[in-house]
């Protein structure tokens, strides 16, 4: 398993045991601090720790639905 996660690999699911994380709601969460990340020249990268401990962090209950 590679070190680094990429965005797209997020984005599309491709990282085992984490849900799919569209790629504006990591660049709302790059862009309010709220998960940790790095930059390799031009490319922005996660490591596992990172993402588990921001899921971890944002996790909310789903609103029942009103009928």
């Amino acid at each position: 398993m590679s070190e680094w996660i990429y965005p797209k690999e997020l984005a599309e699911g491709r990282v085992e045991g984490f849900p799919k994380i569209s790629l504006s709601t990591q660049v709302e969460a790059r862009r309010h601090r709220k998960i940790t990340y790095t930059k390799t020249g031009k490319h922005v990268v996660y490591k596992r720790e990172w993402v588990e401990e921001w899921l971890k962090n944002n996790i909310r209950k789903a609103q029942p639905k009103v009928s």
